[in-house]
């Protein structure tokens, strides 16, 4: 009985300490990457030229076609799911689809994915080009914004060349990282697209600074984070050219604070977040397989030692696959920017090499 009072106490003190520290973080939604606001500041140019490639469309014709290009957190992403929702909020007549080719790589899943998100029926087993016929018949008459994020990504470039040919009251918007990919695809498909490229800069300290302040006041309790260390964080962020940084920081000290008892983040709980960056990887993880975590997990342990190193890491947290195909997961992580490897010359046949987190 005295063992049940005190398992009873204690839960009791579990729920106290919980219900005082669970003011600081209103919204976490507000801190994620996802997140897109009513209002998109220092972006309005940019929202403003894309506005004007779809424009034509709203007459009945055809859109300009996009390549938007720049590094990772900055606005590009945001900036189109912003001007999307508008466009659906606004108009029944051009249809805003998105689609992640981080998430969808193939021409199969990209054309299943703009059929569920059109809600088309479609007999499981059927062709890509099946489906693609069904989506043209569902769109027909209807003018459409393709958003096709992280393109780089995709196995085979071919699929934009049946998306141009099938719907001519179109804007194709490619969005990409690496400002190289349209040297890579094929000719044709180059030239049927005819894409105008667009190049979001970085943005400035006090952009950064005034896009964090922004979630601090809808994301935080007021007062939990004074104005030195927000400072603090937008300096950080910028250094590394990435808005998710600062948002990783908000919420993580945030969290840090929290788990201490406190309602106020200190300087101390943003410090042991930047010492740790470098081994944290911000931005498409959520899908990652189990096998693939686990090599994540080991990179982190071991970053910057050799895949026989990390190989044994990942073995040591239960890993199960062999080394071949422990290879060829780093190689498909390496081309989705997770993992970054390099040859040193050294090893079996000079072909030792390095594993690191991008």
């Amino acid at each position: 009985m005295e063992k049940l009072k005190k398992w009873v106490n204690k839960l009791a003190n579990i729920f106290e300490t919980s219900n005082k520290i669970s003011g600081i973080i209103k919204n976490e939604d507000i801190l994620g990457y996802e997140y897109v606001p009513k209002k998109l500041p220092y972006r309005e140019g940019q929202i403003d030229e894309i506005a004007d490639a779809m424009k034509p469309m709203l007459n009945g014709s055809k859109g300009t076609n996009l390549f938007i290009t720049g590094a990772p957190g900055i606005g590009k992403t945001a900036s189109l799911k912003w001007i999307l929702n508008e466009l659906d909020d606004h108009t029944d007549n051009i249809i805003p689809i998105y689609i992640n080719c981080w998430n969808h790589r193939t021409k199969y899943f990209i054309f299943t994915e703009i059929a569920g998100k059109l809600k088309v029926s479609f007999t499981m087993g059927k062709s890509a080009e099946h489906i693609l016929q069904n989506i043209k018949f569902k769109l027909k008459n209807k003018g459409v914004v393709f958003v096709f994020d992280e393109i780089d990504k995709v196995e085979d470039s071919d699929f934009l060349y049946q998306i141009v040919s099938m719907f001519p009251m179109s804007c194709i918007i490619l969005v990409s990282n690496s400002s190289d990919y349209l040297l890579k695809i094929e000719p044709r498909i180059k030239s049927r697209l005819m894409a105008r490229t667009m190049n979001f800069k970085p943005y400035t300290l006090d952009e950064i600074q005034g896009i964090l302040k922004e979630r601090q006041k809808l994301g935080l309790r007021a007062n939990s984070l004074d104005p030195q260390h927000l400072r603090q964080i937008a300096v950080v962020t910028h250094g590394r050219e990435d808005v998710r940084v600062g948002l990783f920081l908000l919420k993580e000290s945030a969290k840090s604070a929290e788990k201490s008892g406190r309602r106020k983040i200190i300087e101390e709980d943003i410090k042991e977040l930047i010492k740790q960056l470098d081994c944290v990887v911000i931005g498409n993880t959520e899908k990652l397989s189990q096998d693939e975590s686990m090599i994540l997990e080991a990179v982190k342990a071991r970053n910057g030692n050799v895949s026989g190193e990390v190989y044994d890491k990942y073995k040591d947290l239960g890993g199960e696959l062999s080394y071949r195909s422990f290879k060829r997961y780093v190689k498909r992580m390496s081309l989705l920017d997770i993992l970054k490897t390099e040859e040193t010359g050294s090893g079996f046949k000079g072909k030792s090499t390095i594993i690191s987190l991008n």
